[in-house]
């Protein structure tokens, strides 16, 4: 029994890692969106180099990469020039908005001026627990999805697409997002956004995923019981908002981080399939751990 459970909990202990690492990476790309988006870190550093007489450009570099001037210098060529070309889009100069004070050149914009609501249909016999998202399927605090139970028994839901970002609309307060990594069904409750522009999909993502717009979500939601977010509000949410070349040029930089969460995910999928397919067979006696293939789940 104790070799069950230490192969059984070999298996655990990598699935709950793979969530760790998961949730660094998000933690990363929600960093770099707050440095850029939020603090204006690049901008400041470009106003304060100014302001000492030094170069704004390579300030700019070192608050993006993180790197000393020093370092900047033993960059490779190639990553040296891409890390110029983003700091190149930001400004050096900030002014003020309506909401606050901002990088001069960028401006005041609503949700709806950078997104829309996806209104396609798709036939459910067509789908599986697997693609169907509900609220009740979407795990709270942006834990992102599991399986659903079951599909619903009617004739259509609402699609989405990969690369839509999906919000519960019950309940904002549970901050259930998730940016889809495949094309699905999902429930009315669900709300799904289309970045207008191509390439941008990242930025909505993190945009949507602040405390802020949940914030929001509750201050403008319906209902005491259960509060349910209100889609005008929410199209008309507005934050500041970054030249298209900078909002792609964040997506391009976390891009990779969340591919490999969703290699990790599928990685963790198979892992608990494996789990739960040898609990049964080694508590039955039907596969024992000195089989060859409990030899290789040990490994």
């Amino acid at each position: 029994m104790r070799a069950i459970t230490n192969i059984l909990g070999g298996l655990d202990d990598k699935i709950d890692l793979n969530r760790r690492i998961n949730q660094t990476l998000e933690t990363m790309a929600q960093a770099i969106f707050k440095s850029w988006f939020v603090d204006f870190d690049p901008v400041k550093a470009k106003i304060a180099a100014i302001e000492q007489g030094e170069d704004p450009l390579r300030a700019a570099m070192c608050a993006i990469s993180g790197k000393t001037d020093t370092e900047l210098d033993q960059m490779p060529r190639e990553h040296h020039n891409q890390l110029a070309a983003t700091a190149a889009l930001f400004s050096d100069a900030m002014e003020e908005s309506e909401l606050w004070e901002i990088p001069k050149g960028w401006g005041i914009k609503s949700v709806s001026n950078i997104a829309r609501f996806a209104t396609g249909k798709v036939e459910v016999p067509s789908l599986t627990v697997e693609n169907y998202i509900s609220t009740e399927n979407m795990l709270e605090n942006r834990g992102g999805i599991s399986h659903a139970s079951s599909l619903p028994v009617v004739a259509t839901v609402p699609t989405f697409e990969s690369g839509n970002v999906l919000v519960s609309n019950i309940r904002p307060y549970f901050k259930k997002i998730w940016l889809a990594r495949f094309d699905g069904g999902r429930s009315n409750d669900v709300l799904c956004f289309e970045a207008k522009e191509d390439g941008c999909q990242e930025f909505l993502y993190n945009l949507l995923y602040q405390d802020i717009f949940f914030e929001f979500m509750m201050r403008t939601s319906k209902g005491a019981k259960m509060p349910r977010g209100d889609k005008e509000a929410i199209a008309g949410w507005k934050f500041p908002c970054a030249p298209l070349e900078l909002r792609k040029a964040f997506s391009k930089k976390v891009r990779t981080f969340y591919s490999y969460i969703e290699s990790i995910n599928l990685e963790s999928k198979q892992l608990s399939e494996l789990r739960d397919t040898l609990l049964p067979k080694l508590l039955s006696g039907d596969l024992s751990v000195a089989d060859s293939e409990m030899k290789r789940v040990g490994r």
